[in-house]
């Protein structure tokens, strides 16, 4: 019965203006909703961590993305889900340089790193939003999945460029530091090696003794042979959560039961992870914010 109450609670107060009833009756703006997500019992037993959320944005420029597909449309939604949600961290993909301006001056709150891949001033990113509140940032970069990662590179076989936004952050109330990879894997059968660059990048440049996680939207199933070496010591926070779901992630603006799995999140040195959540539900009337959903894990200490 509690469960129901809350989640009444939830989404009377979302509907509200998607945040809490202060005394004077108004609505606070800002809150940290990650609570409604988590099931009565187990709110209050979490340890210190952070939400972390994996958003295929679908790039503003899609020739044939028309009426609700259309970014001037369905960008509404977006910023309703990011400041219901209020991800601590939330890693991109395809984020044009208008999508990055709209959300970072639509989500209060947040500052966003991140370079476009084939180095042109308006190209896709793999912008990682962040709650300026909740981490800092001590250092970031963008690396290349080829040969060549230190430069703006192309692989000869890939359909696109390709690259990876790797920061190093400190959790403000914890001062705990760790780092956050967000990156986009090809169309084409490049994927394997574009994991092994990724992997070589972390065991070259980062220290070995801080939690890392990777996201993104990696064109792949969770089961394929590219995270072999993943896998041997990474943690999928979809298969290791203490409570979660299974739901696809890609819907193509039309499936809403989606099987397909192919945006996920990596983790390891954290303690565990909670929660794992794909969001489905719709936002400002729109069923599909993106031709993605969006996939968040809370990530304990």
């Amino acid at each position: 019965m509690m469960k129901r109450v809350t989640y009444i609670v939830m989404v009377l107060l979302t509907l509200a203006g998607c945040g809490k009833l202060g005394k004077d009756g108004r609505v606070k703006k800002n809150v940290d909703w990650t609570q409604w997500y988590f099931d009565d019992e187990g709110s209050s037993k979490l340890a210190p961590g952070i939400m972390i959320m994996s958003f295929n944005v679908r790039l503003a420029s899609a020739a044939d993305d028309t009426g609700d597909k259309d970014w001037t449309n369905r960008r509404k939604g977006c910023y309703a889900m990011v400041n219901t949600l209020h991800p601590v961290l939330m890693g991109t993909q395809e984020c044009q340089l208008t999508q990055r301006n709209d959300l970072k001056n639509n989500c209060p709150g947040y500052e966003v790193i991140g370079r476009s891949r084939d180095n042109s001033s308006g190209g896709e990113q793999m912008a990682i939003f962040y709650l300026k509140d909740s981490v800092s940032v001590d250092s970031w970069t963008t690396f290349w999945l080829t040969d060549t990662p230190g430069s703006v590179s192309k692989h000869p076989q890939a359909e696109h460029y390709r690259c990876a936004t790797c920061a190093k952050f400190t959790h403000t109330k914890t001062g705990k530091k760790f780092y956050y990879i967000d990156t986009h894997l090809d169309l084409e059968s490049v994927r394997g090696y574009e994991m092994a660059v990724i992997h070589k990048y972390i065991s070259d440049n980062l220290d070995a003794t801080l939690p890392i996680i990777m996201s993104a939207d990696w064109n792949d199933t969770e089961d394929s042979d590219i995270f072999t070496e993943t896998y041997q010591t990474f943690q999928n926070a979809r298969w290791a959560a203490r409570s979660g779901d299974a739901y696809g992630t890609f819907n193509g603006f039309k499936n809403t039961n989606s099987s397909t799995k192919i945006d996920h999140i990596f983790y390891r040195g954290f303690s565990g992870c909670a929660k794992f959540v794909t969001v489905r539900q719709q936002w400002e009337g729109y069923q599909f914010i993106s031709d993605h959903y969006p996939v968040y894990a809370y990530l304990e200490f």
